[in-house]
Order: C-alpha cells, then sequence, then structure tokens
C-alpha cells in the first residue's frame, strides 16, 4: 500500500564554477583528500514522497533468523505521479533515472506489534554504483543524524552490539505490544544524513559509474593521451579547471569535429578522483531492491506463538540525473 506525494525542496543556488572537488592536479602530486562538503551551496533539487504500510506475519524463529520483507513493486511505487505533473517537471524528469534514488529522510508514520520481546527494523537501503550487492553505511561514510540504532543482546557467542547486518541497516525499534500512530504531519524521523554528496554532485554525477566513466574514451597503445569525446564529462572537468590543469581545450578544436586530445595521466587523475571523491560516496537506492528486516535478540525461539507487525514509513528522496552520454 502506498500513497504518493511529492514536495520541493528551496536550495540556495552555488556560483562555483569547478564542477568537481579539485584541489589540484599536478600529475606527480600524492592523493587528493576528500572534499569538504559541508559548506557546500546546492542547486535547487526536486524531492518526492512516499507512504509505504509494511505488514508480516512471522514466528519466533522468523524473527531470530530475520524476516525480510521485500517492498512489492517498489520501481511503480517510486515512480513520478506524471498526472499532477507539470510541464516543466515533467521535462527534467526525463532526464532522471527512475529506476533508483537518492534517500534523503525516512520517518515512521505508525507501528503496531503483538510481540511480547522488542524487535528491529532494519532497512535494505544502499547499493553499490558498479554491483548489484548492497552496500551499509560504513562503505558510504554516511551520518545519521537521527542516530544510529544498536541492538545489544547476549547469546551463545557472547555479548555483542550490532547496527545492521548484510546490507541492512537498522533504523527503528519496535517495543513489546507497542501501537503507535504518529499525529500530524511529521513522522518520527529515523534517517536523515547529515553528510551526503551535495545535491549539485549527485545531479551532476550520479548517473555514472567507474565502468561508464571510461564510455567515450579513445585508447592507443603505447601513447600516452587519450581521445575523449567533447561531451564527456572529463572534457567538461579539465575545461573548468584549465589554470590547475594547463589545458586550455576552449581554445583547441575538437578532431573530427568530436574529440579532444587529453593526457592520459591527466585523464585517468581526474577519472580516479572523481570516482573516489563523489561516485563511490552516493548512497544509492536500487528501487527494487528495497525491502526490510524485522528480527529480534531477544525472541524464545522454542515459541509457538504467531506475530502481526505493521510499521508504515514516510521515505523521502530525489532521482539522479542521466548523464550527457546516455541522453
Amino acid at each position: 500500500m502506498s500513497t504518493l506525494k511529492q514536495e520541493t525542496n528551496h536550495i540556495a543556488k552555488t556560483e562555483s564554477n569547478i564542477e568537481v572537488p579539485l584541489t589540484s592536479m599536478a600529475t606527480t602530486a600524492p592523493p587528493l583528500p576528500e572534499p569538504e562538503l559541508s559548506g557546500e551551496q546546492q542547486n535547487d533539487n526536486k524531492t518526492y514522497s512516499r507512504r509505504i504500510l509494511l505488514h508480516t506475519e512471522c514466528n519466533a524463529q522468523d524473527l531470530a533468523a530475520g524476516k525480510f520483507l521485500k517492498v512489492t513493486d517498489a520501481e511503480r511505487i517510486f515512480r513520478p505521479d506524471f498526472a499532477v505533473a507539470s510541464e516543466g517537471e515533467q521535462k527534467e524528469l526525463q532526464n532522471c533515472d527512475l529506476t533508483r534514488g537518492i534517500v534523503s529522510r525516512v520517518e515512521i508514520m505508525s507501528v503496531y506489534s503483538n510481540c511480547d520481546k522488542p524487535i528491529v527494523m532494519g532497512l535494505k537501503l544502499f547499493q553499490r554504483p558498479d554491483s548489484t550487492q548492497a552496500a551499509n553505511t560504513n562503505d558510504l561514510k554516511i551520518s545519521n543524524t537521527a542516530g544510529w540504532l544498536y541492538s545489544c543482546a547476549e547469546n551463545k557467542l557472547g555479548e555483542h552490539a550490532s547496527h545492521g547486518r548484510a546490507g541492512v541497516t537498522n533504523i527503528f525499534s519496535i517495543m513489546p505490544f507497542e501501537r503507535t500512530r504518529v499525529s500530524g504531519e511529521t513522522g518520527q524521523v529515523v534517517y536523515s544524513p547529515s553528510n551526503l554528496i551535495g545535491n549539485r554532485y549527485i545531479s551532476q554525477y550520479g548517473s555514472y559509474n567507474w565502468r561508464s566513466l571510461w564510455d567515450g574514451i579513445v585508447q592507443f597503445p603505447n601513447e600516452d593521451f587519450y581521445y575523449l569525446d567533447r561531451n564527456h564529462i572529463v572534457v567538461s572537468i579539465v575545461k573548468r579547471n584549465w589554470e590547475l590543469l594547463g589545458i586550455p581545450l576552449d581554445q583547441e578544436m575538437p578532431r573530427e569535429g568530436r574529440y579532444y586530445r587529453i593526457d592520459s595521466k591527466v585523464c585517468d587523475r581526474v577519472i580516479s578522483e572523481l570516482y573516489d571523491n563523489v561516485i563511490s560516496k552516493i548512497p544509492f537506492t536500487k528501487w527494487d531492491n528495497m525491502g526490510a528486516v524485522f528480527s529480534s535478540d531477544h525472541i524464545d525461539e522454542s515459541s509457538d506463538k504467531e506475530f502481526n507487525i505493521s510499521v508504515e514509513l514516510r521515505v523521502s528522496f530525489s532521482y539522479p540525473g542521466l548523464n550527457d552520454l546516455q541522453q
């Protein structure tokens, strides 16, 4: 079950001329530090939201192992409502990847449980940009302003505390026999990242992965240069950082009207830095892989009781764009 809603975040525009956080591009320089994005100004970014009701019936063995509940037909649920979108919004959405998103907030709207033990709900949210494998918060170095939820328990192996398992991140605890419904428009915020890569970088680079960064690049054996398609993102970065790189591409004519010749060491470094500092840290959520896990470290596995658990979520998110070579 889901209801659809869209909203707009009005965020200050940036006047920066540099498209990627490069501090130095000398090919002999040591690796550059990660970009500092906390004070970055960002472009306007459209944010959408969906309310989703999750319900599962499970037993003690299910909760001990972790009961996975897939968000059925998630890609359709998280698609835009074109019926209410303006012509301008529809045009913008044509340049977006609608199969995945960047989740910016998760709120709990209502909860029901008839279980006599506490339950932890986790979400399968993040995915690595170059594979179908799930990523965790440590991979992406994400901070949560609501605080990460740790489940502390004792078993045969001793005491332990965990805030997730196998790509699933704990976000909410359900108390024994809990019945809660939030009044008002704002739910209980359980996930709100404070250090995501900026909206401007997501918009510009969110559709790329390591493989696609090399599309449109012609390499030559035993040569120290590449030919790059004039629309390639590396060309755009080099143009905007030409003073650092000493490569004034705007003063050159593209070969065959299409390709620029760029030193291979410069190109390799731009791609490596862009991927390591930006692309690999964007917390994508592939809608078709999204799901929840209900688990309990305190349940008596010998119990034959059956439990009903229901949680209503509101998920706020944005869509990454398509890169120039894909359009």
